[in-house]
């Protein structure tokens, strides 16, 4: 009887899971790590795909909006990875880990004021209050509440109604706010508004809307030691039926704010985007956004009060010619936005 050789120690080692190296991967553990990589590898892609400027349908935006969900999924396969320990799945977190490092530094990421802005800035402050009412069901009372917390000198109601400002207004909002944008259209999804404390000129109502058109007014605030001119913003969203004019409205709104001449310029409102979005980011070009400046990381503001955990911020201050001291959101009842509002000093 000849005695085994090197090949037969070899195919007894691989029936029973034993690698080159005499360590045993029970079949079970290389299932579970073959499942890991691959989780890693689709996490890492979608990570990435911020970086990308396609549709693809409508898919490319919406998972897009759903980056904070991938980076908080690298944290779950780096600790499968760390359970399973098998060597592709050690390799899959190199990806992994640059991908959604990268993705999280791109959202916390955001321009800062200009030192001849800061430099320049007085003791004049502004502030801003910006809330999308959802079709107008924002709740009349729970809006007066945010109201009075804010304390706004300037409010954007995207999605408003003339019902619902007609409440507002016998709730006490008539009495805050004497000055308004002109042309209100009454269409719940499509109707915005700004309202003022100081006096207000309409410089564009936005009233001639195509299909696919949200009402974007603009309106100049003759505000102390300034005259600021101040857009209401909504986009439409990145659904299958209009994504094609998401991206055209985010880029005239980028092309309107780098033309304006005005010293001072704010825009509010719903933008439907997020950082995540490089169509957001080229829009934002040149501008501050209150709260990631304010806070040093952005905070979702939809979708608010439901059965998912709010994780995009689409609701947003932008600006150019202040220094925002202050900045944070506010919840509402009746709508699955969060107001966002800023103090902005000039």
């Amino acid at each position: 009887m000849s005695e085994p050789g090197p090949a037969d120690f070899t195919a007894s080692a691989q029936r029973h899971g034993v690698g080159p190296s005499g360590r045993g991967v029970p079949p079970l553990r290389r299932t579970a790590g073959r499942f890991v990589t691959a989780a890693s590898l689709g996490v890492a892609f979608l990570a990435s795909l911020m970086w990308v400027d396609v549709l693809a349908g409508n898919v490319v935006p919406v998972l897009q909006a759903l980056t904070p969900v991938w980076i908080v999924a690298a944290f779950g396969c780096l600790a499968l990875t760390l359970v399973v320990r098998t060597r592709a799945s050690f390799v899959a977190l190199v990806p992994l880990v640059v991908s959604t490092l990268a993705a999280a530094v791109a959202l916390s990421s955001h321009p800062d004021v200009p030192r001849e802005v800061a430099t320049r800035a007085g003791d004049h402050h502004l502030r801003v209050l910006s809330l999308n009412s959802e079709l107008g069901e924002a709740e009349t009372a729970s809006v007066m509440e945010a109201v009075r917390e804010t304390n706004p000198d300037v409010v954007v109601f995207v999605e408003m109604t003339t019902a619902r400002l007609r409440s507002l207004d016998d709730a006490g909002l008539a009495q805050r706010f004497a000055h308004r944008s002109r042309g209100m259209i009454d269409d719940g999804s499509r109707g915005t508004v700004i309202l003022s404390r100081f006096p207000t000129e309409t410089l564009d109502a936005d009233t001639e809307l195509g299909p696919w058109d949200l009402q974007s007014p603009v309106v100049r605030v003759h505000a102390p030691g300034a005259q600021i001119v101040v857009k209401g913003v909504h986009t439409y969203p990145p659904l299958r039926d209009g994504v094609a004019q998401w991206r055209p409205q985010l880029r005239a709104e980028g092309e309107w704010q780098r033309e304006r001449a005005a010293e001072h310029v704010v825009m509010a409102g719903d933008f439907n985007a997020s950082r995540a979005h490089p169509a957001f980011r080229q829009l934002s070009r040149g501008m501050v956004d209150a709260y990631p400046h304010v806070h040093g990381a952005w905070r979702p503001t939809w979708p608010m009060g439901g059965s998912i955990p709010a994780f995009s911020q689409i609701d947003h201050i932008l600006t150019r010619g202040f220094v925002p001291e202050q900045a944070g959101i506010v919840t509402v009842e009746g709508t699955d936005h969060a107001g966002v509002w800023s103090d902005l000093r000039y």
